[in-house]
């Protein structure tokens, strides 16, 4: 993408827009869904961000909470 893409870029993703009358359940110390382990609910459509930044802060944090749920799984398995 000439023009978008550098060496100072910060983050590069797709933007979608859904809206959710709803708030998908999730665990406020996991972030995820209290009932469907690996289910991390995040952004807008999820009703947990009013804006492209809160969303891209949310996803973050997501990221974050499913990294340690990833390294969780893997050293429980290896034993």
């Amino acid at each position: 993408m000439r023009g978008y893409v550098t060496n100072k870029a910060n983050i590069i993703g797709v933007e979608s827009r859904t809206s959710a009358p709803v708030r998908i359940p999730r665990d406020t110390v996991t972030m995820m869904h209290p009932d469907i382990s690996g289910l991390f609910p995040c952004g807008e459509g999820a009703g947990y961000a009013g804006g492209i930044i809160s969303a891209a802060m949310d996803g973050q944090n997501v990221t974050k909470a499913i990294e340690k749920w990833l390294d969780n799984k893997v050293n429980v398995e290896a034993y």
